[in-house]
């Protein structure tokens, strides 16, 4: 996310680059992790009920963008034609908004969850 909102920060050009190689590409990896951990939140209960519950609206609403710009990392198109552009996928402004909530709620869970074992190993003789 840092290396994605610095150059972000500085301005791009789109090219005819493969898009995992042009600027945009830690934007793709970016999005790829948020899919997974998504996936996992929804389908095997990676958070806990209420941030799942508090997580859910920008989880629904994101997925397929995130599992877009998955694919765009893991399959091999056809043609170029097939693929949504970057900017067209930034052209609303509560889509980044959204992507840093998830982000930074899946980050405190992770934290939150690294504590709470920390602490179980503490009190395990």
């Amino acid at each position: 996310m840092k290396r994605f909102e610095r150059e972000l920060a500085h301005g791009w050009e789109y090219d005819e680059d493969p898009r995992a190689d042009h600027l945009f590409g830690a934007y793709y990896h970016w999005c790829a992790l948020l899919c997974g951990f998504s996936e996992a939140a929804l389908e095997h209960e990676l958070l806990s009920e209420s941030q799942l519950d508090a997580l859910r609206p920008d989880l629904e609403a994101s997925l397929p963008g995130l599992r877009a710009c998955r694919q765009l990392l893991v399959v091999i198109p056809a043609s170029r034609e097939q693929h949504p552009r970057i900017v067209d996928l930034l052209r609303h402004d509560v889509i980044l908004e959204r992507l840093r909530r998830i982000h930074y709620a899946f980050g405190d869970a992770l934290r939150e969850e690294k504590v709470s074992r920390s602490l179980d190993d503490a009190l395990d003789p």
